[in-house]
């Protein structure tokens, strides 16, 4: 037990758990916390082979209503336990999706923790399992400074067009085997090894399979037609946050949401459109905030304008992910392959 006792789970610290043990992984860092989980870089084994342990957050349990009502973290995780095996089998075929090596969950554990039990998570919270990715995300090659180069190499728009059909046929598989994935983001787009600083040495490894991006999180998908638990206000489309069950369509949005940003660094949204998408989730019976949002919604169109002209030969496939009507969207294999012929007919595009 740390000297200074445990933060209670409402203002957990991840950073409790460096280097203790949790169920014989030592923890070595704490890498990122999500809408969801906490990221922490373990490792294994006296080959101490490195490995990433998701924990989802958790919160006590809610008492405001006279309901013990199970918190978003617990939703997720039901649905996580309940899929667990086929998450498992799944993750493992696809060449684009982070491997899942073990949903670590005990259900009367979580029952206890949400109850108050902090030594209990702290000592052996539930935690799945996956491969641990060194290369960092796709997000900080929009965001790090030393990756500048990249981002302004002619080249750029290429590696762009391959992330996505990359993960294009990731979704595929994915949305085949009948689960949405709900969060695509540059967040949860994550490379195997560190990409390069220039974009002629970024496209090569990448097309020789050197350097492979994967997404990330399945552990948090769903299944299609099953409740929405999560999103990011910057890429969801407006359906997901309004209630709608979970549908393909709704990755494929957030698919050319997460392209976007990485060609132009902004969000596709309007600031109005992510206030809107945010106050709702912060007040889910509020019908005033369920209005504001269908009314953003319905007056916001993509600005295609702030992408560079050299790379407008993506903009006809990027409009039809971002369609308003989900019925227009096309599926993740046909994005795959309007990706690919825009990969063969210009030249890797740059």
């Amino acid at each position: 037990m740390p000297k200074t006792g445990l933060p209670s789970l409402d203002k957990w610290d991840p950073r409790v758990w460096v280097n203790q043990e949790i169920h014989g992984y030592k923890v070595v860092e704490h890498v990122a916390t999500g809408a969801t989980g906490y990221v922490l870089r373990a490792t294994f084994g006296q080959g101490a082979t490195e490995m990433a342990l998701k924990i989802p957050i958790l919160k006590t349990t809610s008492r405001v209503r006279g309901v013990n009502e199970p918190t978003t973290g617990v939703t997720t995780l039901n649905e996580t336990m309940s899929e667990a095996t086929r998450l498992l089998e799944l993750s493992g075929q696809s060449k684009y999706v982070v491997q899942i090596r073990g949903v670590l969950v005990d259900r009367l554990n979580v029952q206890e923790i949400v109850k108050g039990n902090i030594a209990l998570y702290y000592r052996s919270p539930p935690a799945i399992v996956m491969d641990f990715m060194k290369g960092g995300t796709a997000k900080k090659l929009i965001e790090d400074p030393a990756y500048e180069p990249l981002y302004y190499s002619e080249k750029w728009g290429g590696i762009v067009v391959m992330l996505g059909q990359m993960m294009a046929q990731a979704l595929d598989m994915v949305h085949k085997a009948g689960f949405v994935h709900l969060d695509v983001k540059p967040q949860n787009v994550l490379f195997t090894s560190k990409p390069p600083l220039t974009g002629q040495d970024m496209l090569e490894q990448m097309v020789a399979g050197s350097l492979v991006p994967k997404l990330a999180d399945l552990g948090s998908a769903v299944k299609s037609g099953g409740k929405v638990v999560q999103f990011t206000s910057e890429y969801a489309p407006g359906e997901q946050v309004l209630g709608d069950e979970a549908d393909p369509s709704m990755d494929v949005y957030a698919l050319g949401a997460a392209l976007y940003t990485m060609l132009t660094r902004t969000p596709v949204h309007s600031n109005t459109l992510i206030e809107a998408m945010n106050n709702l989730s912060n007040n889910p019976s509020s019908n005033k905030a369920a209005n504001d949002l269908e009314s953003a919604w319905d007056s916001f169109s993509p600005d295609v304008s702030k992408i560079d002209p050299k790379f407008s030969a993506i903009i006809p496939v990027l409009k039809d992910m971002l369609a308003k009507d989900p019925e227009r969207r096309p599926e993740a294999e046909k994005v795959a392959n309007s990706l690919q012929k825009l990969v063969d007919k210009h030249g890797r595009l740059g």
